[in-house]
């Protein structure tokens, strides 16, 4: 009977264990759910946010067009410093447009023909701004949207026109002249215009070649045109020189007045070649004149010994 006590004790033991192995097992089972279910909706809504504010090509390509297009081009605005973007990517192929923006340097030495009469149409070429093809994409997927918001949008009535200011500020073409050549000195210490750029009739021997010959700028472009690229500073040697070192409003406005008044004046005959001869001859006529008032006593003693000594 002893053997039968045992083994009843041993059954009533087992199964304590496994209703307590079984009870685990079922907690395990809850807390791995509850653990599962936690972790699923952390992920959730980690990964949301990660694709929430993930960037569209649309919107970077905003981004990219503030930067480096926006000085110089609109979208439904008009006619800037270049040609109006809307509906660019519907009127031009995109394999083009892409190779525009990224080199438009070599298409334009290419002899493209696209290229060719884009510059004599706007009067100047577009710098190569060192835009890859991934932000090229970017930019047309972003004039592509501005370009269909703007078709659908409803035309705006006489009442809900935006206003824009027509105030023009004070300007004197007389400033800008002195401005342009540095009889006044820029306000934020930039360089003066002259330095690098040329303007016919304007200075003894004209301004500098490294820049475009401004004479005819106003005509080629028009006032807003010229105060975008005095503002913005587009262009590579520009930028380099006055991002930090901006024109203020003053000066924009009295520079452009300036080269108005330029590009209005008659042609002057100045500036020949037989200016740079006269110059050059005066100048060795003086330097001459120099050394002779220098140098009239320094042989005349050699002179005399030499004469003395002959006459023995």
């Amino acid at each position: 009977m002893g053997w039968l006590f045992v083994i009843r004790t041993s059954l009533k033991d087992m199964k304590k264990v496994t209703f307590h192995l079984k009870g685990a097992v079922e907690k395990d089972k809850i807390t791995y759910l509850i653990f599962t279910s936690v972790i699923l909706l952390a992920a959730s809504i980690m990964f949301s946010g990660i694709f929430a504010g993930a960037a569209t090509p649309s919107e970077d390509g905003k981004e990219i067009f503030k930067q480096k297009c926006q000085a110089c081009h609109t979208i439904g605005g008009g006619r800037g410093i270049g040609p109006d973007l809307k509906e660019v990517t519907a009127i031009r192929d995109s394999a083009w447009l892409i190779s525009f923006i990224t080199a438009p340097d070599k298409l334009i030495a290419q002899g493209d023909p696209i290229a060719k009469e884009l510059v004599q149409q706007y009067g100047l070429p577009m710098p190569n701004l060192g835009v890859s093809e991934n932000d090229a994409k970017a930019i047309l997927a972003y004039l592509d949207a501005q370009s269909t918001a703007r078709a659908i949008a409803p035309p705006q009535s006489a009442t809900e026109a935006p206003s824009v200011s027509t105030t023009a500020l004070p300007a004197s073409a007389a400033t800008g002249r002195d401005l342009y050549t540095g009889a006044i000195a820029l306000t934020n210490g930039g360089p003066a215009c002259i330095s690098c750029h040329n303007i016919r009739g304007v200075g003894i021997i004209g301004g500098g070649t490294v820049g475009k010959d401004l004479t005819d700028a106003y005509a080629n472009l028009d006032e807003e045109a010229i105060h975008a690229i005095l503002r913005a500073t587009p262009f590579p040697m520009m930028k380099e020189i006055f991002s930090a070192k901006p024109l203020t409003t003053e000066e924009i406005a009295n520079l452009s007045a300036f080269l108005e008044e330029t590009s209005n004046a008659p042609s002057p005959s100045s500036q020949t070649p037989w200016t740079f001869i006269g110059i050059g001859v005066a100048g060795a006529i003086v330097i001459i004149g120099i050394f002779q008032l220098l140098w009239r006593g320094r042989l005349s003693g050699v002179r005399r010994s030499l004469v003395k000594g002959g006459s023995r």
